[in-house]
This record gives structure tokens, C-alpha cells and sequence, in this order.
């Protein structure tokens, strides 16, 4: 099968198509053929090598994580799928790889794909919404009194970081471009800030939570619009960044979280309940076909400019 590896931590530069022998699943893992995938910054966060103390260092790695597709095959002890089912999952940070014509799914981090949903939808769910729900869910404890704010509102994870909190009742205001203005307020944004024109930190509001998904904010230039007992939740993790937030915490009632969205069966079976349901309506945004996945990651690493997911599409 064909699927992009790299050899050694790097840039995009270090990316390639290669072959490898179609994978067998073990006891508890199941081959799904792939429909569509989708990116995110911890993709190339692991490239990278940013994230070496949270991956083994053996090499060629694949890259990509969420993945929607049909199962081919089924390990020996599993009991929830069957050849034929249309799935979507997360891959483990450990065994990157989604990227290809199939993949080795963990049968702890994969659920049916609902209905109702496209492979395409489904594939943007589970890493950006696993991140929204363990920002302003398990770290903001977000509640229908809340005032929120959500920096870049109209990204992969901020699109469904704002229905996660609608769905909760929370006040939102959204920073956005001029251009993603209309989606943001077809996602349900209370106060749509256009950040080329606007400033959000000379707003006279404060925010219980202040939700970071655009990594150009920081708590320092945050704290005068945060409240007295608020939140910074952030997704741009570093030693340092740790390290201050708990220092800051131990002595501020403003306090600052950095989000580790861990792979959770739970969050993955949740997000497609309220996709299902319609309390989750991803944007599917630039799509790219399998074979131009290095050009995927090669513009959206410069800067392109995308409302809602870029997705990758196995044709059929």
C-alpha cells in the first residue's frame, strides 16, 4: 500500500511516498481501508520533533492521526466491528500513519461512523473536537453562565470549540477573518470580532474562559480581559509554557491550562452522538485527494488560509 513516511524529524522536506506491505491487524486492532483523513498541527508538531518524549523514535514514521474509512479486517479478539462497518477513529501519537491507503486502527480508539455523517465530516471530528472538549470541558469546566471567548473561530478546532459551547449555553464571542465572518455567524457566534480590523483585547468585556486555538494570543496579553477567577486554555504546549502556567497557578486565581488532547474512546463515541444528532455540524474546508497530501501539508504548513477542516480524500 502506499502511504507517506518520513526518516528522520524535519520539515516538510523530509516527507515521501513509499510503499510498505499491506499491515495485519493484531488481536485487538482492526485494517480499515481510508475514506478520508483530516490535519492538524500536531502532525507535524511530531515531525517535527517537538514531541519526541510522547512518541517512540523508531524510523520510517507515518503521519496523520483522525482517519474515517471501512473496515477490511478484524483482529482475532475483536468484538465491535466487522468487515464492512464504516468506522472513524484516532490513531495513538505513537503509531502516526493515517496518511495512506489504509491504516491499523486500535480497536480502543475507533466507533462507528453515524449514519447521518459524511467520511468527510467524520474524519474532521476527532483530534480538534477530543482538544475542544478537553479545553473548555474537562480544563474550563464550561457552564451555561459563562462568558467565552474563542481565538480563530472559524478553524479546525475552533469551529467545533464554539457548538461544544453553544451546546453548553455559554455566551461566545469569536475572532475570525473579514472573510469567515458569514460561518462564524452561521455557528452560532454571539459577537464576531474581524481581528484585521478589531483588537479583542481592548474590548471592555471579560471572559470566564479564554479559548486559544489560533496559538497567537498568550495569557500575559490576556489578563486584563480575563476574569478575576478565569481560564486561558491554550493548545501551543512547551517546557516553558508548563512551566509558567504552574507557577502562575499557584499564586493567580487566574489561572492558565495547556491543553493535551489525549486520545479518548469516550470523547471519540461523544463527538459522533452530537454530530449525529446535529449539535455538531463540522466545516469541511479545503479538501486535498490522497495523492496530493505532501501539497496539503506543504500549504497549510505556510499559512493557507482555510475556514473550518482541510481534509484528505482516498478516492474510491
Amino acid at each position: 500500500m502506499r502511504a507517506v513516511l518520513y526518516g528522520s524529524y524535519g520539515g516538510v522536506e523530509v516527507m515521501q511516498w513509499g510503499n510498505i506491505p499491506l499491515p495485519k491487524p493484531g488481536h485487538h486492532q482492526i485494517l480499515v481501508r481510508t475514506i478520508a483523513t483530516s490535519l492538524n498541527p500536531v502532525d507535524w508538531r511530531i515531525r517535527n520533533g517537538e514531541m519526541q518524549l510522547m512518541v517512540n523514535n523508531k524510523f520510517p514514521k507515518g503521519i496523520g492521526l483522525d482517519f474515517a474509512g471501512i473496515v477490511e479486517a478484524v483482529g482475532k479478539d475483536v468484538s465491535r466491528f466487522n468487515v464492512g462497518d464504516e468506522v472513524f477513529g484516532l490513531l495513538s501519537y505513537q503509531n502516526a500513519g493515517s496518511i495512506a491507503e489504509y491504516v491499523i486502527a486500535d480497536e480502543k480508539l475507533t466507533t462507528k461512523k453515524p449514519i447521518g455523517i459524511s467520511f468527510e465530516e467524520a474524519a474532521s471530528l476527532p483530534m480538534a473536537g477530543v482538544a475542544s472538549l478537553t479545553a473548555l470541558i474537562d480544563k474550563g469546566k464550561i457552564s451555561g453562565n459563562m462568558n467565552v471567548l474563542i481565538n480563530g473561530c472559524t478553524g479546525g478546532v475552533g469551529q467545533l470549540a464554539v457548538m461544544i459551547a453553544k451546546n453548553a449555553g455559554a455566551h461566545v464571542t469569536g475572532t475570525c477573518s473579514t472573510q469567515a465572518k458569514e460561518k462564524a455567524k452561521q455557528l452560532g457566534v454571539d459577537i464576531v470580532i474581524d481581528f484585521t480590523k478589531d483588537n479583542v483585547l481592548e474590548m471592555e468585556q471579560a471572559f470566564d474562559l479564554i479559548f486559544d486555538t489560533a496559538g497567537n494570543l498568550s495569557y500575559n496579553n490576556c489578563k486584563s480581559i480575563l476574569k478575576s477567577q478565569g481560564v486561558f486554555l491554550e493548545l501551543n504546549i512547551t517546557i516553558s509554557n508548563l512551566f509558567f502556567g504552574w507557577y502562575n497557578n499557584m499564586f493567580s486565581s487566574k489561572k492558565v491550562r495547556s491543553i493535551i488532547a489525549k486520545p479518548s474512546l469516550d470523547k471519540i463515541v461523544l463527538l459522533g452522538n452530537l454530530a449525529s444528532k446535529g449539535k455538531l455540524k463540522p466545516i469541511i474546508g479545503k479538501q486535498y485527494m490522497l495523492k496530493d497530501a505532501l501539497e496539503a501539508y506543504k500549504n497549510v504548513e505556510n499559512g493557507e488560509k482555510n475556514i473550518g477542516k482541510t481534509i484528505v480524500v482516498n478516492s474510491m
